[in-house]
């Protein structure tokens, strides 16, 4: 039996043309991965619980959501490197791919330094245990925190362009598997702290933020020194003319990466402020729960954005019909798999946290809608950022943008942290839906004009 599911498994990736299989191939190496890196995620949570108070917990997550608003200032540079990278070893051009890669890693540098240096006085002047509605930690070492996680997340989102590098190689599988290690790395620093040490918020974001950085620094000059050497970056391959090819395009995911980042990095600040920090804990912990499905979708899209992009560039339609057809099929699947996370979920919670966290059916049933919906649409966001048609996306961001906050301080106002759901919900993930859907539609029925095509 066990035979013959390997020989079926074999048969599965090694059928169709040559750039399916490796589709394949990485889609299937990457949930393997996430399913390792799934199992300590969730391992940690319960650790950090019994390390931290649910409102310490609560401040955690809400620091790193704060901080994380640096990320978003690379301008869109990782996901026009990753379009401009692909197209360049499509055609085998690998000195202009050293010059971008070069050309990325340094100007994301300078503006990681210039952010960093900009952010930290103001971050030694605001009144955070206000600003937090913190009552058990001071606000000196609420800064000193916020300070860390800037200067490791601001040095981690430089070193993080390799994993646009490899998936511009097609290797999505190998440009997911850092995290599993680092936070493997973190469950046991946490561990070796809860033996010295309790309650203390700032080991837990030095615990929590130090690994991913140490393992991407070692993963940069490994892989740069062996498989990778063609486009290892140097001082000498700058090229301002690479500044324009990366950032023309990157603008564009930038102002949609900049929806993104108001709505989902703000929720945690957000409940935090209105309603409790432990909510802000909930908040996050049943994001996490709910949200495996959709990380799992997320990694069989990663290697399809590349894959779409030299497909795109080839202008093999049929092939881009073809494997959508096939993604939609895996998209029913996990939207039953869904409701049944979903119902067992008293369970799981159970086993997992106990009664340490409260989470409430409501909020359950809208993080099932958001992440069903969500299903549905990252296969179409997917290919649109492989094809680079961002003008539909950057121009719906802007209202979203100007829509959410409004709205989400209503609605957490008056049902709480099932506020922020619904808002995320209606400002966000429903437009998308009905925008990628139709703007894909036209792209590959090749009757998109105007905004759709650009």
């Amino acid at each position: 039996m066990i035979k013959s599911l390997i020989d079926k498994s074999r048969s599965f990736v090694n059928s169709g043309d040559k750039r399916t299989q490796v589709v394949k191939k990485n889609a299937i190496a990457s949930l393997i991965i996430k399913v390792l890196s799934m199992g300590i995620d969730f391992a940690k949570v319960p650790i950090l619980l019994s390390y931290l108070s649910a409102e310490n917990y609560g401040l955690y997550v809400t620091i790193v959501s704060i901080v994380y608003w640096t990320h978003n200032f690379d301008f869109g540079l990782g996901t026009g490197l990753r379009y401009k990278l692909t197209a360049a070893i499509s055609g085998k051009d690998f000195k202009q791919g050293k010059e971008l890669v070069s050309t990325a890693y340094i100007s994301l540098s300078v503006i990681m330094g210039i952010i960093i240096l900009f952010s930290i006085p103001i971050i030694c002047l605001l009144d955070w245990s206000t600003l937090l509605n913190a009552t058990n930690v001071s606000n000196k070492e609420l800064i000193i925190s916020l300070i860390i996680v800037l200067l490791v997340f601001g040095s981690q989102f430089v070193l993080e362009l390799l994993t646009y590098v490899l998936q511009a190689y097609q290797k999505a599988a190998l440009s997911s598997v850092f995290k599993p290690i680092a936070n493997a790395v973190t469950l046991i620093v946490i561990l070796f702290f809860k033996c010295f040490s309790s309650n203390s918020l700032l080991y837990a974001c030095i615990g929590m933020t130090v690994p991913i950085l140490i393992v991407l620094l070692i993963s940069n000059v490994i892989l740069y020194a062996k498989g990778y050497r063609a486009v290892r970056p140097s001082i000498s391959s700058y090229r301002n003319n690479c500044l324009k090819d990366i950032y023309s395009l990157g603008l564009k995911f930038f102002v949609s990466q900049i929806s993104n980042l108001v709505v989902y990095q703000s929720a945690a600040f957000l409940i935090s402020h209105y309603v409790d920090p432990a909510e802000a804990a909930s908040y996050n912990t049943a994001f996490t729960y709910f949200g495996a499905i959709v990380i799992f979708n997320t990694l069989m899209m990663m290697p399809l954005t590349a894959a779409v992009t030299d497909a795109y560039i080839k202008e093999d339609y049929g092939w881009m019909k073809g494997i959508m057809k096939k993604i939609r099929k895996v998209s029913v699947g996990l939207s039953l798999l869904s409701i049944v996370i979903l119902l067992i979920s008293p369970i799981v919670f159970k086993l997992w946290i106990g009664d340490k966290l409260y989470i409430s059916w409501l909020l359950r049933i809208f993080m099932t809608i958001y992440f069903v919906l969500n299903i549905w649409t990252t296969p179409y966001s997917s290919f649109i950022s492989g094809v680079g048609k961002m003008n539909v996306a950057m121009v719906s961001s802007v209202f979203k943008i100007i829509a959410y906050i409004p709205v989400a301080i209503l609605l957490v106002s008056t049902l709480g942290t099932c506020g922020i759901m619904l808002a995320i919900i209606i400002i966000n993930t429903l437009p998308n839906n009905v925008l990628y859907t139709i703007q894909y539609n036209k792209i590959v029925s090749r009757t998109a004009t105007g905004i759709w095509n650009k």
